[in-house]
């Protein structure tokens, strides 16, 4: 064997040797009995320590034993640390531990055989007021500034490969998406070779899977040159810096053919939408100005307690605190919190509402009906 000595090499007595411990709890590493103890660099660490951690651990117990000196060592003493972390780190769970507690981890509105209170906030919801999976996606395809474009590659690398692209977009009256693509880009060369593709968009301020998105699908086809002046104002009214538009290698494409798609608008949320039934559906007419709604109703803390008194007064669910995410003619979809746990609930209004002070109206008769409430329960 040979000394690991930083100065020199050699040949070492087993009985005069010390190990000295690689921080990473590798096999030791030794001296030669000639030379002062001192620790290896990192370098020779890396390069003789081919041991396993379990070889290491008992290096460290024996040296801690049968060379005092290493006691006080800074980077014995690491070592020991990290042993003591290693030793005290939990054991991977089996599975069936581990399903069990990931069952424990859903939030209780999400499982069956509840307290009473759960039951009913679980059926409430089943039948509260919102609008269809058809008009949601449209309203997701009025309001999302720029969608994935998805094309079926005409490049000799990927040919036949689905493509994804990041493109802006307008719609016309039945949805159907216009784009306004250049040559430079692939997926152009990729609608021309094969207009068969999809659009996916999803809501304002998309944060999890918990939030909506909607993927349409259709063939791509050249826009006829008497629409093109309609679809390029549809496109600068959405885009009003949309230039580029007018240079000569952009191309005017409008989806066609629409087969329909899918939405999704958070767990348990999930419905084919047909191609009749999503150009017949309108967006929602409050869904411009929501965020604002929200805004507003989010910033102050007063709102905040009036959310949670009508959760409570018309979902009938005690809830510790609430936050507006959406709202629509129908209704306010909003994200609480119950006994620690975190989810989303549907808040019907007491009646449609299709503008500004249509919705401000309703609002402050929830308000003050749900208010009253809460002070009436309040009482002796």
């Amino acid at each position: 064997a040979q000394c690991h000595c930083p100065k020199v090499g050699g040949a070492y007595s087993s009985r005069s040797s010390a190990p000295v411990l690689c921080t990473r709890l590798h096999a030791p590493l030794h001296l030669c009995a000639s030379h002062p103890p001192r620790m290896p660099t990192r370098m020779q660490l890396s390069q003789q320590c081919s041991s396993t951690k379990a070889q290491g651990a008992a290096a460290l117990r024996h040296s801690a034993s049968s060379w005092p000196g290493l006691r006080g060592c800074g980077r014995l003493a690491a070592a020991r640390r990290q042993q003591q972390v290693l030793a005290a780190a939990p054991r991977p769970r089996s599975s069936r531990a581990a399903i069990t507690a990931a069952a424990a981890a859903v939030p209780e509105v999400y499982r069956e055989g509840q307290d009473p209170e759960i039951a009913a906030f679980q059926q409430h919801q089943k039948t509260a007021a919102r609008p269809t999976a058809a008009e949601d996606a449209r309203t997701l395809m009025a309001l999302a500034t720029n969608a994935v474009l998805s094309t079926v590659s005409s490049q000799a690398s990927s040919a036949g490969v689905p493509f994804g692209s990041v493109v802006e977009f307008a719609v016309d009256s039945q949805g159907r998406p216009l784009l306004a693509t250049s040559t430079l880009s692939p997926h152009t060369a990729d609608l021309q070779a094969d207009g068969r593709c999809s659009v996916t968009v999803i809501a304002p301020g998309f944060k999890s899977l918990q939030d909506a998105r909607f993927t349409l699908t259709g063939t791509a086809k050249p826009l006829p040159a008497a629409e093109r002046a309609a679809a390029r104002e549809a496109y600068l009214a959405k885009y009003p810096n949309a230039f580029y538009v007018d240079f000569g290698d952009f191309q005017w494409f409008r989806v066609e053919d629409l087969k329909g798609g899918r939405f999704v608008g958070g767990f348990g949320r999930v419905a084919s939408v047909t191609a009749d039934d999503y150009t017949a559906a309108k967006p929602d007419p409050v869904s411009s100005f929501a965020r604002h709604v929200a805004g507003h109703m989010n910033g102050e803390a007063s709102h905040i307690k009036d959310m949670t008194d009508m959760v409570a007064h018309y979902v009938g669910l005690r809830v510790s605190d609430a936050h507006m995410l959406g709202m629509d003619r129908l209704g306010l979809d909003m994200q609480v919190t119950r006994n620690e746990q975190s989810f989303k609930l549907r808040l019907p209004f007491i009646k449609p509402a299709e503008s500004r002070p249509a919705v401000k109206e309703v609002l402050v008769e929830m308000t003050k009906t749900a208010r009253a409430a809460a002070t009436g329960n309040a009482s002796p």
